[in-house]
């Protein structure tokens, strides 16, 4: 998977669960970037790793075991995990690209900045939230 699709699938996971249970997956904040939301720390873990649009490079580190952190979560967060993904897995980074540049959060973090200028403003957690329980909502 390229790190432009692993940060997209972070992000919609994060506001999923927004959306769902009112708090947050990841504690790190979505910057509004050129290709759509990023997070800092997972790009700076991963920048010597991967480019853009290339396949990244992943070994567990001994003191990460990605299993035991997923095992932290609760029962509902895992199961929406597994549902987003089992939804945009076969997504393109590109085509998540897409759909998080049509959606207010990312729209609204770069509001004022021309189409490829670098912004580094965070999207708001509130705004995700709010914008994704009405997606949920309007598809009951």
């Amino acid at each position: 998977m390229s790190h432009l699709k692993l940060q997209k699938l972070l992000f919609y996971c994060d506001a999923y669960c927004l959306a769902y249970f009112g708090e947050e997956l990841i504690t790190d904040k979505f910057e509004a970037w050129v290709h759509g939301p990023v997070s800092r720390k997972v790009y700076d873990n991963l920048k010597g790793e991967s480019i853009l649009y290339s396949d990244i490079s992943y070994s567990e580190k001994e003191e990460e075991n990605v299993d035991e952190e997923f095992n932290k979560l609760t029962e509902g967060q895992r199961d929406l995990v597994r549902s987003v993904l089992d939804d945009l897995s076969t997504w393109t980074g590109l085509e998540l690209e897409a759909a998080t540049h049509h959606e207010k959060p990312w729209q609204e973090a770069r509001y004022g900045y021309p189409e490829g200028d670098k912004c580094h403003k965070l999207i708001s957690k509130e705004t995700t939230k709010l914008f994704y329980k009405s997606e949920i909502d309007a598809r009951i």
